[in-house]
């Protein structure tokens, strides 16, 4: 398939364009402004909730739990009493009932509140039990109600008192106080948030932000740390959303810089840029029409891209342009020109990178998937903009005369690019051998990448919020990280049977076990009906710690369950159903490191089916959630790699129509992947959300530069008909191109290194080295590789 024909079809696609320019920019700007108008309903997606779509199964999951106990994610605040004394004197007392009032009062779907002011304990009497509350008569000013109080709660030790090391610290120091949520439906969320789970989570955290900033908190004498996935979600708003807009700031700037340095006039900076801004903006706009919601983690990734390949795709026209219009001085002429010779490539370029981005959808996670398909869009859409604007509006003007004293147009940069190519042919394959070690030196870095998915690690130290996670994880009940196993029998009071109870303590004794269960002082911190249990069969047995435990008699038991579920009704229902036949297990969790989760997690689910082999153990919460997102990042991300080098590879046998000039023209784009993936391994940086989106990214920009030269240096070969004449032509036209091209992708993606998020400045590393190396490979491998196999056909003979 000649490149000739190619071009012909593209001239009369310019001859077109150029013909009916007022029309095609009236008919543009129409679609803009319309698609534009969808950006009032513009809102990004916070948190890890939206990670997993309504037909997933964790998602699934979590909705058949919230059924039955309610949401699934509740908040907290953990107060610390610094200096002497602790938690229950009479002024710390106040400040906690006064901070539960305010949750409870003042955060929407608050469902029931727990605290050392608002705890229930069952008491032995000698009617039998009750049921007390240490602050039931409101908060004691004498040190006498005060310590009979405080005894009540810190009673017996940590092994017969489940609140110790639990909801408050074993040295009355540190305590929780604890919310739990109604699930996120009803006319509130239709009516306040407009049904969005996303925008009520984020209200919430703010909310308790507010109470937690609150003057009156504000004391040297205690220290309160928020927790929860709804404060985790406020605190990605208040700090992350801000620094994506940085970020796209500075890219903006870089990219004007940049226009106006290598193209020197007014039109090479405000068209593209234009061009860019239209084109995003017409994207997000129409998604938005959708009700699409763009991912706040990855939503600057497409963004700073477009605005990079805009540049890129606006220097190749711009170049080609000038250069014509240089030796013809004609500008109708020189844009038609311009679309000939460009029009083929750069619509090859925009299909391979748009098949790039298009492979995230094999991810199976809805932020890459929405990353993979909006990439896709913006560069089809950039492709649009960029090829009508650029032709069209350079047409306007002036014909001049040509400039005679230049070799065909070229400057002195584009005659240094053809000196270049002379010295690869002439050293072909020390250039060949050299690459090849370099790309061998990078391979056994690429087993040493490991999958990251905590995102205190992921977001890094600089971030102040992390700062202060970092600091009220240190603290001895401080938690981030949690997950909870839900076991459910078809039958009706399956957990008054004893053996399931008996299954239910081994269960938590074998959590306890797990690397990553997370223990204060001397308890594992777990949660189930065992303990509610064990309290109430003390208080009806004389309070005598012996009696601790959970029954074995079959009719006991059943008995205590159901005195349980009416006495301790509050907390009994937060572990256990109406029929007795589902419950839940609660675990707190000391960090979150991939391959240790998933191990515990395959271990959890084969002592599951030994403990419960009638019933179906569903596991939920944080660890879950993580464990799930890091086997589809790992294998996901294998499997849109793949498909992005297969239909890489076969676009580019087909465009060339052969079989051995699409696999050269590979060979440079597949190795700075091995760089990358050898950075990765070697320098620490984990596979993440962010970071697997870096291959097939860097596969689908690298391709375009390669195409661009193997597309222009077989329309020269088949014109001169040698390969040597045909490369120092291809080098002159374009050399000087693809390096003003990836400076500037690289420039752009710089940005990025000077984030305070460890993600992103990672991204931006691992993008330049990938983009850098690709263009070093284009300069050397891939002509020394042309020049050895002479894929073009045979040589004409020197006359």
């Amino acid at each position: 398939m000649k490149v000739e024909k190619f071009n012909k079809f593209f001239g009369k696609v310019g001859q077109a364009q150029i013909r009916n320019r007022w029309k095609i920019l009236a008919g543009l700007l129409i679609v803009t402004v319309i698609c534009c108008l969808g950006l009032s309903n513009f809102s990004l997606a916070l948190g890890e909730e939206g990670w997993f779509g309504n037909s997933d199964e964790i998602t699934i999951n979590t909705k058949k739990y919230e059924e039955t106990f309610g949401n699934l994610n509740g908040i907290g605040v953990l107060v610390v009493k610094q200096g002497e004394g602790d938690v229950f004197s009479e002024d710390m007392l106040k400040v906690i009932e006064k901070i539960g009032n305010r949750m409870h009062n003042e955060i929407p779907f608050a469902d029931r509140l727990t605290s050392i002011v608002e705890v229930d304990i069952p008491v032995g009497n000698d009617e039998g039990f009750s049921i007390v509350k240490p602050y039931e008569n409101g908060i004691p000013s004498d040190s006498e109600g005060l310590a009979k109080a405080r005894d009540l709660v810190m009673r017996g030790s940590e092994k017969t008192n489940a609140l110790i090391n639990s909801l408050v610290s074993d040295d009355g120091k540190e305590t929780w106080i604890s919310l739990s949520l109604h699930p996120f439906t009803g006319k509130e969320l239709e009516e306040k948030y407009g049904g969005d789970n996303t925008e009520v989570s984020t209200d919430i955290g703010y909310k308790l932000m507010n109470i937690i900033e609150s003057e009156e908190f504000q004391n040297k004498g205690f220290k309160l740390y928020g927790g929860g996935m709804p404060y985790d979600s406020a605190n990605e708003d208040r700090y992350e959303v801000p620094e994506y807009g940085v970020r796209v700031l500075c890219s903006i700037v870089v990219m004007l810089l940049f226009l106006a340095i290598c193209l020197r006039n007014v039109f090479g900076v405000i068209v593209p840029a234009v061009a860019t801004i239209s084109a995003i903006a017409t994207v997000f706009g129409a998604m938005s029409f959708f009700g699409e919601k763009a991912d706040s983690a990855l939503v600057t990734l497409p963004v700073v891209l477009g605005m990079a390949l805009a540049v890129g795709y606006s220097v190749h026209y711009i170049k080609m342009f000038k250069l014509h219009f240089r030796r013809t001085g004609k500008r109708k002429e020189s844009a038609i020109k311009c679309i000939e010779e460009c029009g083929w490539p750069v619509l090859f370029t925009v299909l391979t990178t748009m098949a790039s981005f298009i492979s995230f959808l094999f991810v199976n996670m809805k932020p890459l998937e929405w990353m993979g398909k909006t990439s896709a869009f913006i560069v089809l859409a950039i492709y649009i903009y960029v090829t009508v604007l650029i032709p069209i509006l350079l047409s306007f003007g002036k014909d001049r005369a040509p400039r005679a004293t230049q070799v065909n147009g070229a400057t002195k940069l584009d005659l240094s690019f053809s000196r270049w190519s002379k010295f690869v042919h002439d050293r072909k394959k020390s250039f060949i051998v050299i690459s090849a070690l370099v790309i061998a030196a990078f391979i056994p870095g690429m087993f040493k990448i490991t999958a990251q998915l905590d995102y205190l690690t992921i977001t890094g130290d600089k971030m102040p919020y992390i700062q202060e996670v970092k600091k009220m994880l240190a603290q001895k009940l401080g938690n981030q990280y949690s997950y909870t196993v839900m076991i459910s029998y078809d039958e009706e009071g399956a957990f008054k049977k004893p053996e399931n109870m008996k299954a239910l303590v081994q269960l938590e004794d074998y959590l306890g076990t797990l690397s990553l269960t997370k223990w204060s002082g001397g308890k594992a911190r777990i949660t189930s009906a065992t303990s509610i249990l064990k309290e109430m069969n003390r208080a009806l047995n004389e309070g005598k710690d012996s009696m601790y435990i959970v029954p074995e008699d079959e009719y006991v038991l059943a008995q205590l369950m159901e005195l349980s579920s009416i006495e301790m009704h509050n907390d009994f229902s937060d572990v256990m159903d109406d029929d007795f036949k589902t419950t839940v297990v609660s675990v707190d969790m000391t960090q979150f490191a991939t391959e240790e989760a998933l191990a515990n997690m395959e271990a959890l689910k084969a002592k599951l089916t030994e403990l419960f082999p009638g019933a179906k153990c569903t596991l939920l919460g944080d660890m879950i959630r993580y464990s799930e997102m890091s086997n589809r990042i790992i294998f996901g991300g294998l499997k849109s790699f793949g498909f992005s080098l297969v239909i890489i590879a076969i676009m580019l046998v087909f465009a060339f129509s052969s079989l051995k000039l699409g696999l050269i023209g590979m060979i440079p784009n597949v190795a700075p992947v091995i760089l990358v993936g050898g950075v990765m391994g070697y320098f620490n940086y984990a596979l993440d959300f962010s970071t697997i989106t870096v291959m097939p990214m860097v596969l689908g920009i690298a391709v375009d530069d390669t195409i661009h030269l193997t597309t222009h240096l077989k329309m020269k070969h088949e014109q001169m008909g040698s390969s040597e004449k045909a490369m120092e032509a291809t080098f002159r036209e374009i050399g000087a191109t693809m390096f003003l091209t990836t400076v500037i992708l690289c420039s752009m993606f710089s940005v990025y290194l000077f984030s305070p998020m460890h993600f992103l400045a990672v991204l931006g590393v691992l993008i330049i080295v990938g983009l850098s190396s690709a263009l070093i490979a284009d300069y050397t491998i891939t002509p020394a590789l042309l020049h050895v196999a002479k894929p073009f056909g045979k040589e004409k003979e020197e006359v």
